[in-house]
Parts: structure tokens; C-alpha cells; sequence
């Protein structure tokens, strides 16, 4: 028995390096898909205009493949089929863009970017679900959160070294490498067991409707919406800004302010993940919410060199709440009924609508009146996104403590899916 116990606790030890290197190869990969983009396409003289249409076409590409790539993936025997699928469009992306950043060629290059990342970012958190179970499906987000930061600034400062040390194409050439490495980590994983297996099947038999009615993800994917609408322009708008008044300095200042985030979400989200277990999902929701509208304040209030860098911890704590508990919700909300992937998918698209708000709000709003007034704006985001956190999130969490919590059929995934098969299968007396 003993025995037993031991070989368990090793496999499942050997999984979980397993699932730390698939992440930290995976975001190394993404992160030639960057900013890279707009240096090398400005290095090829490309117009501000035609570098902006392309990232545009790029976003559209983005929001419009979440849903759809997470009801494929929902369909498939394999989460690791399905993975080495997108990492092979990465490769395949990273490659054209190196190839000749001609108009044409960039265009399929961020289409076929965005339809990969919108099939790997799920198929991942499916994997890590399918691995570990859900009863530590928290710290494994976390664990993943942690190694795909670690591999993100590691691989965007080698990335970085060779583009000046290089050349900027030799970047893709890099970023489509590592794609190999990321396909071969995944025969570290064992195949799926028929149970993980009969949740593609399950997910033909069961009606969307009950998902799209569900309460917790309505109101998370207004969340999200919120969410990316207060932070996808923040960052850009402290760059001008320290373009304006710090010159030369302006470069140092924002790749260093890019790190510290990623450095926090390393640190901590492990630890988000166990607490999230522990106390629940909606309170660290509301938490991490917070930073927002806090970080837009201060930034509208001196946005100086010198707070920057503090401030941007404030992105990290966010990033890190927001990164970690988007895939335990999804799990918690889609329960057992074979719709996690469609459920992040919607997810990512209310993120994705969110963001491309932003940018355009944000620019808009700091032509015409100022950045602070632009800051103001995204602060007014953000404390939408903590009151909808605070004031209509269900708490999805069957461990959390609930206080005078009634049952109702769209709190809790067992009851959603009971109703579900009660529709499928009504009793004798109704069929008749």
C-alpha cells in the first residue's frame, strides 16, 4: 500500500514538471508575438498605419476565434492533440513573419497567431484540469501563471539580445524553435484516461443554452470585459507619457515596468491559487480588482519616472488574480459537463472587446482632453469591474464558506446539470 502511495506522489510529481515545462515553453514561444512586431515591420519601413492595420486584423482574429476554438477543442478526444495543433500554428506563424514581412504575409501570419493562441490558452487550462482534478485545479493555475512568466521574461530578454546582437528577423526564426520543444514536452503528459476521454462525447449531447444562461458567466465575462477595458491601454499611455518626459530614458524605464509584473505574478500566484481554494474565488476577485482603479488614480494623479515602477506591482497583483482564477471559474461554472473550453472561450472574447475598447477610448480620450483625463476613464473601468465583482459575482466555489447562500439553479454547476438531464431525460410519466 505504502508502495502504492509512493508511486502515485512520484507520477503525479513527474506530471507536474511536466505541465511547468509546457508552460514556460509555451509563453516563450508567444512572446515573439509581442512588440517584436511593431520594431521589426518599422525596421522593414512599414507606415505607422499599415503596422496598426495589421495588429488590428490581428485583434479581430483574436476575439473572433475564442468561442469557436473552445467548443473544437470541447469536441476532441485530446487536450494534447489539440495543443500540439496550436503550437504547430505558432511555429508556423513565427516562421512566415520571419520569412518577408510583406503585407499579405503578415496578415496570415497574425490570423493564423491569433486562431493558435485562441486554441492554446484553453487547451492548456484543460490539460492542467484534466491532470490534477479540481480539487487542485487552484495551485496548479498558479504554478502555471508562475512558469509562464518566468518563460515569458526570460524568452522576450533573449529575444531582445538577439534582435539588437542579429538581426529582428532572427526573433520569429527564435520564437518558431522553441515551438518544437513546446510540441515534444507534451509526450511528457500520459494520454488522456477514458473518463477525460467521455467528456468530448458529452459535450455533443449537452444544449449551449444552459451554459449561455448561466449567471456566474454572464457576469464574469462582464468582468472581463471590464477588466481589459481598464488595463489594455494603461501601460501605453505611461509609455507616451515617459516618452514626453524622459526622452531617451523612456525605453529603459517601460521594458523594466514590463518585467516587475511578470516578477509578481511568479511570486504570488501560486499562493492565489491555494487561497482561492481556502476562502473562495470572489473576495481575491474583488481584491485584485482593486489595483486598477488604484494604479489609473496614481497614474493620473503624477505620472512620474520615479512611481512607475512601484505602480506597476499593482499590474502584477491584478494580472496574477485575474490570470489565475479565469480558468478555476471556468471550471467551477462548466462543471463536469464538457464546456470549459467554450466557457473560457467566451470569456477571452468579452476580455477581447474589452481591450480593443481600450485603446481606442483611451487614445481618443488623452487627444482630446489630456492623459489624466484618459486615466480618469480607465479608472471609471475599473471600478466597474470590482463592483460587478463585489455586487453580482456568484460565489462558484462549492468549498468556499457561503453565508445564507440559497440554492438557486444558476449558483451552482451540479444543479445546472441536473436540469440539463432532466430536459434529456424526463421521467416516464412526462415522456408519455
Amino acid at each position: 500500500m505504502a508502495r502504492a502511495s509512493q508511486v502515485s506522489a512520484h507520477n503525479a510529481a513527474s506530471r507536474g514538471r511536466a505541465l511547468d515545462l509546457i508552460n514556460f515553453l509555451q509563453a516563450a514561444v508567444q512572446s515573439g508575438f509581442g512588440p517584436f512586431i511593431s520594431v521589426y515591420l518599422t525596421a522593414a519601413h512599414w507606415t505607422q498605419k499599415d503596422i496598426g492595420f495589421a495588429l488590428s486584423v490581428g485583434t479581430i482574429a483574436l476575439m473572433v476565434s475564442q468561442v469557436p476554438a473552445g467548443a473544437v477543442i470541447d469536441a476532441m478526444r485530446s487536450r494534447r492533440f489539440a495543443l500540439a495543433l496550436a503550437t504547430i500554428g505558432l511555429l508556423f506563424g513565427a516562421l512566415m513573419m520571419a520569412l518577408a514581412p510583406t503585407l499579405p504575409v503578415v496578415l496570415v501570419s497574425q490570423i493564423l497567431h491569433s486562431f493558435a493562441t485562441s486554441m492554446s490558452v484553453p487547451a492548456i487550462a484543460a490539460l492542467s484540469l484534466a491532470v490534477v482534478g479540481r480539487r487542485e485545479i487552484g495551485e496548479r493555475m498558479g504554478r502555471n501563471a508562475r512558469w509562464g512568466s518566468i518563460g515569458n521574461a526570460l524568452a522576450a530578454a533573449a529575444m531582445g539580445w538577439i534582435g539588437y546582437s542579429l538581426s529582428y528577423r532572427a526573433v520569429f526564426v527564435l520564437a518558431g524553435l522553441l515551438a518544437l520543444p513546446a510540441i515534444a514536452a507534451l509526450g511528457l503528459l500520459p494520454p488522456a484516461t477514458p473518463r477525460h476521454e467521455h467528456h468530448a462525447h458529452r459535450a455533443q449531447r449537452l444544449p449551449l443554452g444552459a451554459l449561455f444562461r448561466h449567471r456566474g458567466l454572464i457576469v464574469y465575462a462582464a468582468c472581463a470585459l471590464f477588466f481589459q477595458l481598464a488595463n489594455a491601454a494603461m501601460l501605453p499611455l505611461v509609455a507616451a507619457e515617459m516618452t514626453k518626459r524622459s526622452g531617451n530614458r523612456a525605453t529603459l524605464i517601460i521594458a523594466v515596468a514590463i518585467v516587475v509584473p511578470q516578477i509578481i505574478v511568479a511570486l504570488f500566484s501560486p499562493l492565489i491559487g491555494r487561497l482561492a481554494g481556502v476562502i473562495g474565488r470572489k473576495i481575491l476577485l474583488v481584491i485584485g480588482f482593486l489595483a486598477l482603479p488604484a494604479r489609473a488614480l496614481a497614474f493620473a494623479a503624477t505620472a512620474v519616472p520615479e512611481l512607475v515602477l512601484p505602480l506597476q506591482v499593482l499590474d502584477g497583483v491584478a494580472g496574477a488574480v485575474f490570470g489565475v482564477l479565469t480558468p478555476i471559474i471556468a471550471a467551477d461554472i462548466s462543471g463536469d459537463s464538457g464546456r470549459f473550453n467554450l466557457a473560457m472561450g467566451i470569456i477571452g472574447l468579452a476580455g477581447g472587446i474589452g481591450a480593443a475598447i481600450s485603446t481606442a477610448l483611451a487614445g481618443t480620450m488623452a487627444d482630446q482632453w489630456g492623459t489624466a483625463y484618459a486615466f480618469f476613464g480607465l479608472a471609471a473601468a475599473g471600478a466597474s469591474a470590482t463592483l460587478i465583482a463585489a455586487l453580482a459575482m456568484p460565489e462558484t466555489s462549492a468549498q468556499a464558506p457561503r453565508r445564507n447562500q440559497p440554492t438557486t439553479p444558476n449558483s451552482a454547476t451540479p444543479d445546472l446539470q441536473a436540469r440539463t438531464m432532466r430536459r434529456r431525460n424526463p421521467p416516464a410519466s412526462r415522456a408519455r
